[in-house]
Order: C-alpha cells, then sequence, then structure tokens
C-alpha cells in the first residue's frame, strides 16, 4: 500500500531526534584523544567522562514521560534540540572541566528525552503497516549523526593540530547539527493519540487525515484510539501500573533494552579507534570504519523489519555479534600484551577488523533499531509514557555501565576478556527473545493491547485472530 509523501516527510523530521543520539556517540569516540590532551585526563577520567552522558540521559528518560504526558510529543522534542544545541555551544568556550561535565550531562538529558520521544512519536503517528520502517528511521538517524560527527572531527583534527583549536570547532560542529533537529522538530504535527488522551479529536482527525489514503482509514484508527482509552477511563495510570498484564510487558521491555546495551555496542562505538589503536590500527580506517559500517547496514533494516518481522532480526543479529565477539578475542588473544605495532601479526588485525565490521552489521540490521521499535509498540496507551520511561532508563543505566567498565575490564583482565562476556550475553537474547518477545509486525497498537488485556501470552500479543 502507498501513503501519502507527507507521512515519510513527518517520521523523517521526527526521527531527527535520533541524530542528536548518533552525534554525541561519535563525537566521543574521535574527540577524547583531544579532550584528554585539553583537560589532562587519564584513561579513568577520559571514560567517566564519557559515561556522564548517560547519568545525564537516565534523569531526561525519568521526566520524559511527565514531559510527554503533559507538553505532548513535539514540545518535548523541541526541548531536547534546543538544550542540545545549548549545551554544546557553551562546551566549545572550553569551561573548566567541572562545568564541561556539566554540559554533559546536559546533553545526556537532552538526548534521554530524545531517545524516549522519537520512538514514541513515530509509533504512534506512522500507520501500522509502514510502522516497523518508519521506527527504524530513529536508528537510522542515530547512525547519521554517529558518521558525520566522527568525520568532521577527523578532519578536523588532521586540519588543525592545536588541541586548543580542534576542540571548540569540534563543539560548534555538533552544535549546528543539533540545530536542524531543533528547527524540523518546530515544523512537526502533534501525535493523534495524544491529541485524543487530551480529548481534542478534532485536531487528531486533521493530523490523520494528512497522513492516512482515506477517510475511512480515519474513521478505523479514530474508533480505535477512543475504544482504547474508553477501555481505560475509569481506571488511573498509576493503577495499571500494577496490573499483571503491565509488568509482563514492563519486565520485556527492561530485558530487553538491558540486551541491547549488554551485547556491548557502546564499547563498539565509543571506544573503536581506542581498541583498534590497542591492536597497533590508527589511521584513517581505524577512525571511520565502525561509523561508516554503522550507518550503512541500518539501511537495510528500514525494509527488512517488515519484510522479515523483528524477531527474525533479532535472532538473526544476535549470532553475528555472537560469532563477530569471538573472533575479535581470538585476535586479542593473538596479540596478547605486544605494544609494538611492528610486532603484531598482520593476520590478527586484519581478524579484529573484520570481525568489528561484522558485529556491527549484526548490531545495526537488528538489536539497533528493533529494541527501540518493539518498546514503542507493547505498552498500553494510557500508561505508554510510564512504560518507555522506565525502558529508556534502563537502557541509559546499562549504556552508562558498558562506556564507563569496558575499558578498564580491558586493562585489568586482557583486552579478549570483555568480547567473552557481550558474546555471552548474546547468546542469552536469543533465547530471551525466544520465549518472551512477540512478533509485531503490521498489527495496530490497539491489536496488541487487546491482545495483552485478554491475558494473551508475550510472545503471541502479535496475533491477531
Amino acid at each position: 500500500m502507498e501513503y501519502k509523501k507527507i507521512v515519510y516527510v513527518i517520521c523523517f523530521l521526527a526521527a531527527l531526534g535520533g541524530l542528536l543520539f548518533g552525534l554525541d556517540q561519535g563525537f566521543i569516540a574521535n574527540s577524547l584523544p583531544t579532550i584528554r590532551e585539553v583537560y589532562g585526563l587519564n584513561v579513568e577520567q577520559a571514560s567517566n567522562y564519557a559515561a556522564v552522558l548517560a547519568t545525564g540521559g537516565v534523569v531526561g528518560a525519568l521526566l520524559s514521560g511527565a514531559f510527554a504526558r503533559f507538553f505532548g510529543r513535539k514540545r518535548s522534542l523541541v526541548l531536547a534540540g534546543l538544550l542540545f544545541s545549548g549545551m554544546s555551544i557553551l562546551s566549545a568556550f572550553l569551561p573548566s572541566f567541572f562545568i564541561l561535565n556539566v554540559c554533559r550531562a546536559g546533553l545526556g538529558f537532552a538526548v534521554g528525552v530524545a531517545s524516549f520521544i522519537v520512538p514514541l512519536y513515530l509509533s504512534e503517528t506512522a500507520p501500522a503497516k509502514i510502522r516497523g520502517s518508519m521506527g527504524t528511521l530513529f536508528q537510522l538517524m542515530i547512525t547519521v549523526g554517529i558518521f558525520l560527527i566522527a568525520l568532521t572531527n577527523v578532519v578536523i583534527a588532521k586540519i588543525f593540530t592545536s588541541a586548543h583549536v580542534a576542540l571548540p570547532l569540534m563543539f560548534i560542529v555538533i552544535a549546528l547539527f543539533s540545530l536542524i533537529m531543533f528547527f524540523g522538530a518546530l515544523t512537526l504535527p502533534e501525535s493523534p493519540r495524544w491529541l485524543m488522551l487530551k480529548g481534542k479529536k478534532d485536531k487528531a482527525i486533521s493530523i490523520l487525515q494528512n497522513v492516512l489514503n482515506s477517510q475511512s482509514e480515519v474513521d478505523f484508527e479514530i474508533k480505535e484510539i477512543e475504544a482504547t482509552i474508553k477501555n481505560n477511563q475509569n481506571t488511573a495510570s498509576i493503577s495499571m501500573i500494577f496490573k499483571g498484564y503491565f509488568l509482563k510487558v514492563v519486565i520485556a521491555g527492561v530485558l530487553l533494552q538491558v540486551f541491547q546495551q549488554l551485547v556491548g555496542i557502546n564499547m563498539m562505538i565509543y571506544y573503536a579507534p581506542t581498541i583498534f589503536g590497542y591492536a597497533g590500527m590508527t589511521g584513517i580506517l581505524a577512525l571511520l570504519i565502525v561509523p561508516t559500517v554503522n550507518m550503512l547496514f541500518t539501511l537495510p533494516a528500514v525494509k527488512l523489519v517488515e519484510k522479515w518481522g523483528r524477531k527474525k532480526l533479532l535472532y538473526v543479529g544476535a549470532v553475528f555479534m555472537f560469532v563477530s565477539l569471538l573472533a575479535a578475542a581470538f585476535a586479542f588473544q593473538g596479540i596478547g600484551g605486544a605494544t609494538d605495532a611492528n610486532l603484531i601479526s598482520p593476520v590478527y588485525k586484519h581478524i579484529l577488523l573484520v570481525s568489528s565490521v561484522v558485529y556491527i552489521f549484526g548490531f545495526a540490521v537488528s538489536w539497533g533499531p528493533v529494541a527501540w521499535l518493539v518498546c514503542s509498540e507493547i505498552f498500553p496507551l494510557r500508561v505508554r509514557e510510564i512504560g518507555m520511561t522506565i525502558t529508556t532508563m534502563v537502557n541509559w543505566t546499562f549504556a552508562g555501565v558498558v562506556m564507563s567498565k569496558s575499558l578498564i575490564v580491558m586493562k585489568t583482565f586482557g583486552d579478549a576478556s570483555i568480547f567473552y562476556v557481550f558474546a555471552v550475553f548474546c547468546v542469552l537474547a536469543v533465547v530471551f527473545v525466544k520465549f518472551f518477545i512477540p512478533e509485531t509486525k503490521g498489527v495496530t497498537l490497539e491489536e496488541i493491547e487487546m491482545n495483552l488485556e485478554k491475558g494473551v501470552p508475550l510472545r503471541n500479543l502479535g496475533k491477531v485472530e
């Protein structure tokens, strides 16, 4: 089925919120040496600075549910873009390291809000048949942000050899990119489901008429949303939290986000140049291979998530990541404690490089976009903000653990150790998906909610009689 072009424009503009997430991930990967030089940081201080983002992300996620409920999805996105731009500009003045950390926490707050709002907005606005594809745009924009800022940081570092000149420029560039998202968010319509919750039916109908193909589709959507709201109108959100069916999907969403982080993606995104440096690999290839592959391989997910479905992609991605993590561990064991690049066999370097590419491919087509997508689909409308607040906070909490501890674990237990740890979580993730994650391809949010209230098992929520 073909949809109006305005549908894709709206979803693309909303997905620009993912750009904030990607900008910061890519920023740290290739600016960390420059930051360490300007502020005189050791490995532990640098890792803690990178991880401060997650602290801000947790707080942002915690408050995002309230923002989304009371101010709406659109205004919350505008706030995130404005705050991110402001914190980036302030950082460009190279303030004290304490203020720089405060700014980074502010950036994390903005990204925490965006990482909550964007999947929610896309799931509530996109038609059911293309909800998966449009939902993956969030992850695609994350990868675009990672690539763009990684590329510009490499160029800046090559042109401006003085760290005190290069670092402010790096922050200015990230601010310019974030302003694009800010102005894009200003043009968005509000979520029709949020408008219905607020009793603004006429506005909701007007927006649905712009994005759906016929009045009959609009009437069907309005009828389903009204039925969902009516079923829950006598139940306060706080009481619904303690209902068995809500707790089921919360646990599923929480574990999905835990596994998304514990397969190790933030180690690869944030520290790939550092890890390659441990293996004696430097230069443009080592700096840009991960962000480039991450962006290119997220593109297939936009189509595959509707063709193959959510669960199959999660299985495939976990297998690819498992194999590549074992290969990377093997390479580092072969390298041993060698510090002279000339003494490291090219075979191990090539294995590490190829395994990194395969790993990023596995994550980019599966756990990257699908974890956010499923979490945006499985929660009942009246408590959707609460459910996504919890799962987004969990994501940021475990992202912080991975960011702050990965390099320290490698230093303490050997470079190969962390790869074995993440490989084990890939296996556990497959088992978890098999028994607890539903296939939601092509099913409306209201149908998923009705199945949930009927007591349908988690893995069957997407089956419609």
